[in-house]
């Protein structure tokens, strides 16, 4: 799994409040994920995250 935060990101930090282990959010900035490979036990804390979002910013990519 790959995720990636689309520009459209506001830094609202829900994402992080959510799933503290998954997102950063410094300054109010975008939200930046803190694995480019999410390990497989945090799967679902991604999940939760982007279907949270307000913005629709976190995108999530099964890899192959």
């Amino acid at each position: 799994m790959r995720v990636v935060v689309d520009e459209c990101c506001r830094g609202c930090g829900l994402c992080a409040s959510i799933c503290p282990d998954s997102f950063d959010v410094i300054d109010g900035k975008k939200a930046q994920p803190r694995h480019k490979s999410v390990p497989e036990y945090l799967h679902l804390s991604y999940q939760i995250a982007a279907q949270s979002c307000p913005e629709k910013a976190i995108k999530i990519f099964s890899q192959v």
